[in-house]
């Protein structure tokens, strides 16, 4: 009968930890639906809204689809570096390693063309993981047209003199496909290099 109890307790145990795993391995899939700010207004800069949605219209879903397609063998970091994306020395907490092309920050938006490519650093091995794609457009007013509908969030930042959207394609963001910071996404405090 021990042994039996014992059995069992090793199977409910295993059951257990494979669910906790297969729920957590579903939050890194591009396709993982992920809660959006649904109002992004004037009086709201920083992208902060009360009401969510969890669906994409169909133009926003290919529109990402496009930006994920586009990028896909950028996980390979060497090949986005030999097509001219640089390390451009901004690291930031819960946002990553930035390597920029400076070719795609012009005044129109392609969502296949973006001039970031942010990376997390594996803290074991050093291995880059490519985890979202930035926007990079010069300061203009009003804020860029981006995206299709109004989730997508544009930063203006002041710094380099551009309105900046992130879209976490690669790497689910608790916060929204397009909110400026993860919270999964952890960078050493020696690395910091950008406030």
């Amino acid at each position: 009968m021990k042994k039996l109890t014992f059995i069992l307790a090793c199977l409910f145990s295993l059951t257990f930890i494979l669910m906790i795993g297969c729920q957590n391995s579903s939050m890194d899939e591009p396709t993982a639906v992920q809660t959006q700010p649904a109002d992004i207004t004037s009086s709201n800069p920083q992208g902060l809204s009360k009401s969510y949605s969890s669906t994409y219209a169909p133009e926003l879903q290919k529109e990402l689809a496009l930006a994920r397609s586009a990028t896909a063998k950028y996980h390979d970091i060497s090949k986005a570096i030999a097509d001219g994306y640089a390390d451009i020395d901004v690291v930031v907490q819960n946002m990553g390693y930035h390597y920029m092309d400076t070719a795609y920050v012009k005044d129109t938006f392609d969502p296949a063309k973006p001039a970031l490519l942010v990376y997390s650093k594996n803290p074991v091995n050093g291995n880059m993981r490519l985890v979202a794609v930035e926007y990079a457009i010069p300061n203009t007013d009003p804020r860029p047209e981006g995206f299709a509908g109004d989730a997508d969030v544009w930063e203006n930042n002041p710094d380099f003199h551009l309105w900046l959207c992130h879209a976490w394609v690669w790497y689910n963001n608790p916060n929204g496909m397009f909110n400026e910071f993860n919270p999964r996404v952890h960078v050493a405090e020696s690395d910091i290099t950008y406030p």
